[in-house]
């Protein structure tokens, strides 16, 4: 029998910080790159279509502006980046309250020690099999065997 720590392994259920941290790692890096021209990227010369005075029509200051034909998108589209932020502790009390979670589904197995004889996949697979019903997840210390490590 294993000794867990009850600050990992001890967590009520909180669906909602699950939910939170899940959704910040579904649009994390996540960019809209839409884009639409404004009326100083559209093509066209920059003089002043009619004289300001003496024609007796309106005031006309742009050939490009967004009432225009071939004018310019007012409030269009710009690129924009998805990203949502979270604090650093919400992510840990998700990661204890999922790791609690699988604990009590009997969906985590705790072995003693990560060292292995060969660094053959291969062997590493055979040593897994009778767990591979669901996926599998190593958290392991800083210091790891390096056979282990090669054969992940």
């Amino acid at each position: 029998m294993i000794d867990l720590e009850s600050a990992y392994f001890n967590q009520p259920l909180r669906r909602d910080i699950v939910t939170r941290v899940f959704h910040y790692f579904n649009v994390k890096g996540v960019t809209r790159n839409k884009t639409a021209k404004t009326k100083g990227d559209v093509s066209g010369s920059g003089i002043k279509p009619a004289p300001q005075k003496g024609r007796g029509a309106g005031r006309i200051g742009n050939k490009r502006a967004p009432h225009r034909k071939k004018g310019g998108v007012a409030h269009g589209p710009v690129p924009q980046d998805l990203t949502e932020k979270i604090n650093g502790k919400t992510r840990l009390k998700a990661m204890q309250i999922m790791l609690t979670a699988k604990l009590f589904e009997d969906r985590i197995v705790l072995i003693d020690s990560e060292h292995i004889e060969y660094m053959k996949t291969k062997y590493l697979a055979e040593i897994l099999k009778p767990f591979m019903s669901d996926r599998l997840t190593f958290l392991t210390s800083f210091d790891t065997d390096t056979n282990f490590a090669k054969a992940c």
